[in-house]
């Protein structure tokens, strides 16, 4: 209410409002249902401050930036209005200019620019690598170095917390098959088990699972042997070369679980890499499972 008065011109009802507001936000039982959170709720209010011009945003800029850096869990909600504050907060507040100098691996860069934030990408090579930073201004300047990047196939990390997944594949009548070494034209199953391991609901458990680019998935949706595999997911997003299943597990003590079945076919020679299985629930981080990868064959 502070930040729609401020922004229609009435500072003094803002400032009135602003004045007697607590934001000393607590956890409510229905934030789940609003995908929300304390975070969020003071990426909100530092976006009011900033409009009112509120002294203490620093302050609250603080808590907010420490927890964008920590480990910690955070939905896209509260991800996008944390970011979306703290940018708001460095366009009002402007910031001096950059003017600084790096060394990569041997290879020097300037920066020289009057934004308040500067990134570069940086190409890291296999083994060490040297990093040196040199500031030209008497500001501070605060750095971060990011990586990111695959693992090489076959070489992916397993992990299991919360959820368990269990992959067969058969024929059609029901046989279990290896699936190492397939005939070319062969159609056949994948059938995917994801069970709660935990004595408490699981909402918004999203399924991905991708096939090798030699299978082709059999979108049977509109077939009797459709009806059987979509019925227990909330929504399913089949694509060319993988499917997306979307649904939730109860808990109760009876470790629930769900099994979601893709009928695919052998279409093409080769070897090719089957990626391993994931499932997590996309709105709390205590719940993911991932599984490792494995080479298959088709074969005439």
């Amino acid at each position: 209410m502070a930040a729609a008065y401020a922004l229609a011109g009435q500072k003094e009802a803002s400032n009135k409002i602003s004045s007697t507001a607590n934001i000393n936000f607590q956890s409510p039982t229905y934030n789940y249902y609003t995908y929300g959170s304390i975070d969020r709720n003071r990426a909100m209010a530092l976006e009011t401050m900033i409009l009112t011009k509120n002294p203490k945003q620093r302050e609250l800029a603080q808590y907010i930036a420490k927890d964008l850096s920590s480990d910690q869990w955070m939905s896209t909600q509260t991800t996008a209005y944390a970011l979306l504050a703290m940018a708001k907060m460095v366009e009002a507040n402007g910031g001096k200019s950059l003017k600084l100098t790096y060394t990569f691996n041997g290879k020097s860069e300037t920066i020289d620019s009057k934004s308040a934030i500067a990134q570069r990408e940086l190409s890291v090579k296999d083994g060490s690598n040297s990093f040196t930073f040199k500031n030209n201004q008497d500001n501070v300047v605060y750095v971060r170095v990011l990586n990111s990047g695959k693992l090489p196939l076959g070489q992916e990390i397993s992990e299991q917390r919360g959820l368990s997944v269990s992959v067969e594949y058969k024929d059609l009548k029901g046989n279990k098959i290896d699936i190492g070494k397939l005939i070319q034209g062969q159609d056949f199953v994948a059938s995917v088990t994801v069970r709660n391991l935990k004595n408490e609901n699981v909402n918004d458990i999203a399924l991905t699972q991708i096939f090798p680019s030699g299978w082709e998935i059999v979108n049977t949706r509109f077939t009797d042997f459709g009806d059987t595999t979509t019925s227990q997911a909330r929504y399913t997003d089949i694509r060319d070369d993988r499917v997306n299943f979307y649904f939730d597990l109860n808990g109760n003590g009876k470790y629930d679980s769900k099994t979601f079945n893709v009928m695919l076919n052998a279409s093409y020679l080769g070897t090719y890499y089957l990626p391993g299985v994931q499932a997590e629930a996309m709105y709390d981080n205590e719940y993911l499972v991932r599984t490792k990868g494995r080479w298959v064959e088709v074969n005439k």
